[in-house]
């Protein structure tokens, strides 16, 4: 399964309330019927990996109006810091063309101090690109 932004709910008065961007967006797209649900403890730091993704929903529209072409989304630009870190595996078919198998590494699959170190480096990286603070960019996403 390849990454992607957690959706996480907290339970309040007996129903689940939306946590995060990523969570009110994929509630926003279900209309009015019932919809399956399957409940999960989460593995590793669920606040660190919240706030990567978080940070990338707010890097990914400035870094937008920053270039031409095509805008970026954010999982187009949690593809770019995963090839940037080298953790992309290159396949070579047999018609000796290479492709980029960006799901080879998972943040399921990597353990803890990994996770935390990419996350650290991916954020320093984007407040590079966007010229901010490190402690901006985590505020203005702990905000969204």
């Amino acid at each position: 399964m390849p990454d992607q932004a957690p959706l996480i709910f907290r339970k309040v008065l007996g129903s689940l309330r939306p946590v995060g961007r990523a969570a009110e967006d994929a509630l926003a797209t279900l209309g009015d019927g019932a919809v399956r649900i399957r409940i999960t403890r989460t593995a590793g730091n669920v606040r660190r990996n919240a706030l990567y993704w978080a940070c990338l929903g707010v890097a990914a529209p400035m870094l937008s109006e920053r270039i031409e072409g095509d805008a970026i989304d954010v999982e187009m630009l949690h593809r770019i810091l995963k090839d940037r870190r080298g953790l992309v595996r290159v396949v070579t078919l047999p018609s000796g063309d290479t492709i980029k198998d960006y799901d080879s590494t998972s943040f399921a699959k990597m353990p803890e101090n990994e996770r935390a170190a990419f996350v650290d480096w991916a954020l320093n990286t984007l407040s590079k690109w966007l010229g901010c603070d490190v402690t901006d960019l985590r505020r203005e996403a702990e905000a969204a």
